[in-house]
């Protein structure tokens, strides 16, 4: 069985044993996720969601506030404040968020049992490393057949970074697998909305608690991801893509997470960034027209073609494309407000950017036209697909990204929590990190 190969793999890891490079990354990591979803706690989401588990007791933290709840209500609740603003990490290889499903689980379930910053990595990196071998098993025709990734196969990272955490043994890991492939949930009809978060709180709620349960000997079919009637055949294709999960079986594919810097959907990054490197050329005062050249599957992901909320604007190619224009700030995610969508000058620019399908594109790829009113255009090619290598450089970057999201809700203290994440490692106990 898949469960059985992964834990397998990955079930007894230690912290020794985790590349260095990948300790780097999985920091960065979890640096990202928590400025996200401080930044994502004043939401109205998270407001609701406090609201609603406003009575559940417990030794767990929820972040940016005082208040302690229980792990699962700690999980839901700072899972869907890390996806609120659609700001965090993603992944090609899972095709969707992968800390985001995982994180949570991890801080909350490490809170409860006082478990070192080691423990912690450790479990995290686990959870990375599960979540995206299955995401390559499952292959992209689940996501094209209208399931989000990030909450059906966020899922099974969750639950395998948490079994990690209690020790599961082998065949108690395949039953909470079992139980978590039963709960894979997530609609990407709900992107665009509060949906789309609640999706990923879900996810890591369901997996901690799938995790515990297997703990205290409840049954489930570990094959039920693989099996007859199970994930792969009733949301899939039906066949595993065995040939891509072998050939990175012996990868750290944590190293290949990607980030954003945009706060938008990740697919319309490219295109934000070939009309930023045209510089100065491309201005809404002389633009006649835009063409945007994406692959086809861009348009049942950030395909809105006249969005009418900012929420909706993240997932709109050609809204961001006209932000972008007429110059406001897609590395904020308050530029990504109703007021600012409907400003004229936004409108305008919007009416005159054009979606072309082209097969040749990779996901992460666009290829931008700028047609300038003096009947002169301009050619830009960009990909986002591409890992970094340079990592102190992306420390630098996802560190100042930090600094912009948690210093407005957290005031000038930040130093403190940017610094217990990057050395986290040294932690005795997470307990109270922030």
């Amino acid at each position: 069985m898949i469960a059985n190969e992964l834990w397998q793999q990955f079930g007894s890891l230690q912290y020794q044993d985790i590349p260095q490079s990948t300790r780097i990354v999985a920091k960065q990591c979890l640096l990202d996720w928590m400025a996200c979803a401080v930044a994502g706690s004043t939401e109205p989401l998270s407001d609701i969601l406090r609201a609603e588990f406003a009575d559940a007791n417990g030794v767990c933290s929820i972040i940016a506030t005082n208040l302690k709840t229980s792990a699962q209500a700690a999980t839901l609740i700072n899972g869907a404040a890390g996806h609120a603003l659609d700001f965090d990490d993603t992944h090609m290889d899972l095709g969707g968020h992968p800390s985001v499903p995982v994180a949570p689980a991890v801080f909350a379930m490490a809170e409860q049992l006082q478990a070192s910053g080691q423990q912690l990595l450790t479990a995290y990196v686990v959870g990375l490393e599960v979540e995206c071998r299955l995401g390559i098993l499952i292959g992209g025709q689940h996501y094209a057949n209208g399931w989000h990734v990030t909450s059906t196969i966020g899922i099974l990272g969750a639950v395998a970074a948490v079994s990690h955490l209690l020790a599961l043994t082998e065949s108690q890991f395949a039953n909470a697998f079992g139980l978590a492939v039963s709960q894979s949930s997530g609609l990407k009809a709900n992107f665009g909305t509060m949906t789309k978060p609640f999706h990923a709180g879900h996810a890591a709620e369901r997996g901690l608690l799938s995790a515990r349960l297997a703990q205290k000997g409840f049954t489930a079919n570990g094959g039920s991801f693989e099996g007859n009637q199970g994930l792969l055949e009733a949301a899939s294709g039906g066949v595993l893509d065995r040939n891509a999960y072998l050939a990175k079986k012996n990868q750290w594919l944590t190293e290949n997470t990607l980030f954003k810097y945009n706060a938008a959907c990740y697919l319309t990054h490219a295109s934000i960034e070939a009309l930023k490197q045209m510089g100065d050329y491309a201005n809404a005062t002389h633009c006649h027209s835009i063409d945007l050249f994406v692959d086809p599957s861009l348009l049942n992901v950030c395909g809105i073609e006249n969005p009418a909320t900012g929420l909706e604007a993240k997932f709109s190619l050609r809204a961001n494309a006209a932000m972008t224009i007429v110059g406001l700030d897609t590395t904020d995610p308050a530029t990504y407000s109703d007021e600012n969508l409907q400003h004229p000058e936004v409108q305008a620019v919007l009416k005159k950017v054009q979606i072309n399908t082209d097969e040749s594109m990779g996901s992460t790829q666009s290829k931008v036209l700028f047609h300038n009113t003096d009947g002169s255009s301009q050619e830009q090619f960009y990909d986002t697909g591409i890992p970094a290598t340079d990592l102190k450089n992306q420390q630098i970057k996802l560190e100042m990204k930090f600094e912009n999201l948690v210093r407005p809700v957290l005031g000038k203290d930040t130093e403190g929590l940017k610094q217990s994440i990057l050395a986290i490692e040294s932690a005795d106990t997470v307990a109270n990190i922030w």
